[in-house]
């Protein structure tokens, strides 16, 4: 049984309104250092439910093509694994790349499995997560587009690496100003104007999340 769970209209405040889907801990590579702690996915009381559910088969899981039929109108982005990766699963995720393209939709997905050969078809769609300087190298010398998880004072625009690194935008309840989701940005998207640039992502989570992500970033001053 294909452990990924779609839903039509995430709830999520950050990535607004879109199908998204979630998959369990195992989907996760070993190579993560967020595996074992400091993920802000699994560091969530109901995302570990909802892997739990998913694991045991305790719930009725939905496919992409049936999340995009309910899908809301204004939805221009499909994320992928709000939580979870594509480890053993990566043809069925292609699959769902292509599916969202035939729907004239946005792909926006992030792997940590992204030095695995058989993961590389889906550097099309998604981003390499790294975690150090050298995981932005090496990805960047595979061919694919990055984000990059960082603490301290992080400018909005930078350069790492020779590369213009973009803090994301994503902005949720800032009085006087409106909300900024991955359905208002789509600066994830893999595309010859974008695939150069750094996703930047500055370290969230619950403090005991925070706590566990010592030396699983990169500080920036």
């Amino acid at each position: 049984m294909r452990k990924v769970h779609w839903v039509s209209s995430s709830s999520d405040s950050k990535i607004g309104s879109i199908p998204a889907s979630y998959s369990t801990i195992d989907s996760c590579p070993d190579s993560c250092s967020m595996k074992s702690g400091g993920c802000y996915a699994w560091g969530l009381f109901y995302l570990k439910i909802l892997s739990g559910k998913i694991d045991r088969g305790a719930i009725k899981t939905m496919s992409l093509a049936d999340a995009l039929k309910k899908r809301s109108l204004s939805a221009r982005v499909v994320r992928h694994r709000v939580a979870g990766d594509v480890v053993g699963d990566v043809k069925e995720t292609l699959d769902e790349c292509k599916l969202v393209e035939s729907n004239n939709l946005i792909n926006i997905g992030y792997t940590h499995d992204w030095r695995n050969p058989e993961t590389q078809p889906l550097k099309k769609y998604f981003r390499a997560s790294c975690n150090s300087l050298s995981d932005l190298r090496q990805a960047h010398s595979m061919g694919w587009s990055t984000t990059l998880v960082v603490d301290g004072n992080v400018p909005k625009v930078s350069n790492i690496e020779g590369k213009k690194a973009i803090l994301c935008p994503a902005r949720h309840n800032v009085p006087g100003k409106k909300d900024i989701t991955c359905n208002d940005c789509t600066l994830c998207k893999v595309t010859d104007k974008t695939s150069d640039t750094i996703v930047l992502f500055k370290i969230h989570g619950s403090k005991s999340t925070l706590n566990k992500l010592s030396g699983k970033s990169v500080t920036l001053k």
